[in-house]
């Protein structure tokens, strides 16, 4: 094997630093793009315009732009998903070396790059971890020593050895992104395409994961394309930075000189439509309890999920949930929407015990917004989703129509009403599910890392939709991995640790009690 990752113990690997990308051979680049088009069937505007790009072997790039700007688009592009496997029309083409990527087939393709995609469970095929690690290098029909050792290699670079044995069904959002990566490192590519790879992970999983990436990149001679939002980490890393915006490149030279011009860009679009957003609704202890929580356990897979949950939640209060992947935190809305049902103890939602009441019916009480839009989507067109949940539990249709076109223009959504809704991007998914939730009037609203896919324009459309609903009178409660947007809007603050609830306060106390108990990844950076 040609990387380092997988050669024998005695063999000494190469160090590669961001000054000796001209030591690789460059008779041609690792990846070339040239005047690409490409538009997805019905769309007005196609989703890439003129993309031309060469990116050198060895070399970090970095990839943004706003939600919708064709970033996912040229991932597909440049791994081959198009023109083998999307839909669409295409003219120009990429070159892998000096390999035309319409000419080769996407299995050959394969073996020199490998896209690792914005959402993980659009490419997990199997049902346990080790499986899914094993299942490139198996169809490579390499010998099973091979495949053994690339398992181990690939789960300890993100840091997952603990998760063999595990279903990947059960696994939480940010377990399978990091498997989803180790599958294809396994294929030991030559170019690694990235697409948001760390959407779904904790800040302290993020850092351990860009950091592998980073010393695999080196330790390889990897050429690395990373597309993301959250894009501090890797600053200081990325030998190059491209703007995309409207489907076409905005920006492209050294990230110190690229990310200001791009701050700018978004700063221009963004914050709440223009105005400051009000902050959260001010409880008091009368107000009334719509959720009530005690002694709350929950099993998984013979795992203990959830242990001695209690807690009471009061109408208005605009709830904060933060902790590491695979720590309870979406268990924990799950149990509360009745959508799992204890092992011990209560929980009961506005009156309505969950042990004894139909899903249905807690639903009508709840707007929940799964971590993977694809989860909840049911209909044909954008317009019909909005109009799901109110249809269904009975509401009338004038007003259901009224509220729907009044939340989709506010989401931006608006243009896409006639859309099938599994067309729009990650990020517009997103959006269409709080716009669904919304419209049929619930008491309280739960957020499942509401924010993944979304750049500061469309996060800062979303909290505003948030906060709205909270200054109601509506209640809240909301996880993500914003740390510093949950401590800047929420009222109060819940850490999740291995299943149990390490704090609970308001921010200026969860602040104090999360640096005590050292876990400061879990607090916002200074600014």
């Amino acid at each position: 094997m040609r990387f380092g990752l997988f050669r024998k113990k005695n063999e000494q690997n190469p160090v590669l630093t961001k000054s000796s990308t001209e030591d690789f051979p460059n008779v041609f680049p690792a990846l070339s793009i040239r005047d690409l088009t490409f538009s997805f069937p019905g769309r007005n505007r196609p989703a890439l315009q003129n993309i031309s790009l060469e990116i050198e072997p060895g070399q970090f790039t970095l990839v943004t732009g706003p939600s919708g700007s064709g970033k996912s688009a040229l991932a597909l592009a440049m791994a081959g998903y198009i023109p083998h496997v999307v839909e669409g029309t295409m003219s120009g083409g990429v070159l892998i070396g000096n390999t035309s990527t319409s000419q080769c087939p996407l299995s050959a393709l394969a073996v020199t790059v490998s896209l690792c995609r914005q959402d993980p469970e659009a490419q997990i095929c199997t049902l346990t971890v080790e499986d899914e690690v094993r299942f490139g290098p198996e169809n490579l029909a390499l010998a099973v020593k091979e495949i053994v050792r690339r398992e181990k290699d690939c789960l300890e670079a993100v840091d997952c050895l603990r998760l063999k044995g595990r279903q990947t069904p059960n696994l939480s959002g940010g377990e399978k992104q990091r498997v989803a990566i180790a599958s294809m490192l396994a294929m030991a590519p030559r170019v690694l395409i990235l697409d948001e790879p760390t959407s779904n992970l904790d800040p302290e999983a993020a850092r351990q994961v860009l950091t592998a990436i980073e010393k695999l990149r080196c330790d390889e001679k990897l050429t690395l394309i990373v597309i993301e939002h959250r894009l501090s980490p890797l600053l200081s890393v990325a030998d190059r930075m491209v703007v995309l915006d409207r489907g076409e490149i905005r920006l492209d030279g050294k990230p110190k000189d690229v990310y200001p011009a791009y701050r700018a860009l978004l700063d221009s679009r963004c914050a709440f439509g223009g105005k400051e957003a009000l902050p959260a609704l001010k409880t008091t202890d009368n107000a009334p309890i719509v959720l009530q929580v005690r002694n709350l356990f929950f099993r998984r897979e013979n795992t203990e999920v959830l242990r001695s949950i209690s807690a009471d939640v009061r109408q208005g209060e605009f709830i904060g949930i933060i902790g590491a992947n695979g720590s309870g935190k979406t268990t924990f809305l799950e149990c509360l929407a009745g959508l799992n049902r204890p092992d011990c103890g209560d929980v009961t939602v506005c009156g309505l015990n969950t042990r004894r009441t139909r899903v249905s019916t807690i639903a009508r009480h709840i707007g929940f917004v799964f971590q993977n839009p694809n989860h909840q989507i049911f209909e044909n067109t954008v317009a019909d989703e909005v109009g799901f949940a109110s249809k269904n539990f009975g509401l009338d249709p004038e007003r259901t129509a009224k509220v729907s076109k009044k939340v989709l223009a506010e989401m931006g959504l608006e243009p896409y009403e006639k859309f099938h809704p599994l067309r729009l991007s990650h990020g517009e998914k997103r959006r269409l599910n709080l716009c669904s939730v919304l419209a049929h009037g619930p008491e309280i609203l739960m957020l499942d890392e509401p924010f993944i896919g979304q750049d500061a324009y469309n996060s800062a459309q979303i909290m505003a939709a948030a906060l709205r609903f909270n200054r109601e009178g509506h209640t809240v409660l909301m996880i993500s991995h914003d740390i510093g947007m949950v401590f800047d809007y929420c009222t109060r603050i819940m850490l999740f640790d291995a299943g149990s609830l390490l704090v609970d306060a308001d921010p200026r106390t969860a602040r104090a009690k999360i640096q005590e108990l050292g876990k400061s990844s879990f607090l916002p950076e200074d600014k």
